[in-house]
């Protein structure tokens, strides 16, 4: 195994540690419901969402919070929102992408080699309610 898949095998047990029913399909993780949008009135309901880690993961900032394409807010279409993601998540349906990056919010991304210790896929995944709080 190499040095990439053990840091995104560790950082899928962190992930699950704090969201169980997160899957994972290779550099691609998919929470089916998040829950945390849907008290922000966002739509659908169930709201999946799924992100990846980059190709330079774990020194790359990860990018996109990807949602149904047919997603709205209250309504709304939301701002800074594709509803065709060019990089696709390989789960079923058809995806959109948000606009988000990993040190959204003044947060610096600065992993470390134990992946608890530093920035990681599951504090970028905590930031999504940032941006479901923010709106359209």
């Amino acid at each position: 195994m190499d040095n990439r898949e053990l840091r995104l095998e560790q950082e899928h047990e962190l992930i699950v540690s704090v969201f169980p029913s997160v899957v994972r399909s290779e550099d691609w993780f998919l929470l089916q419901n998040d829950t945390r949008a849907i008290r922000c009135g966002w739509t659908p309901d169930p709201f999946p969402v799924a992100f990846h880690a980059q190709p330079g993961h774990p020194g790359q900032v990860p990018y996109g919070i990807y949602v149904a394409a047919a997603v709205r807010v209250g309504g709304d279409t939301p701002n800074n929102f594709s509803a065709t993601a060019a990089n696709s998540p390989p789960f079923s349906g058809e995806w959109g992408v948000l606009s988000w990056q990993g040190d959204e919010d003044g947060l610096p991304w600065f992993p470390k080699q134990e992946v608890r210790d530093g920035a990681n896929l599951l504090n970028f995944l905590i930031t999504f309610e940032e941006r479901f709080k923010q709106g359209a």
